[in-house]
């Protein structure tokens, strides 16, 4: 009998590493999913950002470049 109680413990233990395995690699892929979603709002909002700055600029050279010229006598 205690060749079997070993036997048992020794098919507990494995069972409980594999559970912990496949439990960290799931936490892992969840993780890893969470990044890449932050990664694709934070693409976004850089597009956005950069659109937003070269509309200013592009504004910015309208106005000083292309408004009337004055001149100081």
């Amino acid at each position: 009998m205690p060749a079997d109680t070993e036997r048992s413990q020794a098919v507990i233990e494995d069972y409980k590493k594999r559970k912990l395995a496949g439990s960290a690699l799931r936490r892992i892929h969840e993780l890893i999913e969470g990044f890449e979603r932050d990664r694709a709002v934070d693409l976004r909002l850089a597009r956005i950002g950069v659109t937003i700055i070269l509309v200013l600029l592009g504004l910015s050279v309208y106005y000083f470049l292309g408004g009337n010229s004055l001149t100081l006598s």
